[in-house]
């Protein structure tokens, strides 16, 4: 995954964390990804897998389609 589109995607999860209102620490305990992997994720460090999509996704309640940007960054 390229780092722009890594980014755009953390940024896209974290805002939907933050509309849940759901605290990073309780995302990290219910989504069983360990904090410092998050923290990896949600700074753009690390690749997210479908596994850690389809978690944060129950945790948060949205569908996983909910936690995907808009668009791709060459507009595809």
């Amino acid at each position: 995954m390229g780092t722009e589109l890594r980014h755009l995607l953390a940024s896209t999860v974290d805002g939907a964390r933050i509309h849940a209102g759901v605290s990073f620490s309780r995302l990290s305990e219910l989504s069983g990804i360990a904090r410092g992997q998050l923290a990896d994720l949600l700074d753009g460090r690390a690749d997210f897998t479908l596994v850690d999509l389809a978690g944060i996704a129950e945790v948060l309640d949205v569908p996983v389609t909910a936690l995907l940007p808009a668009a791709m960054p060459d507009g595809r």
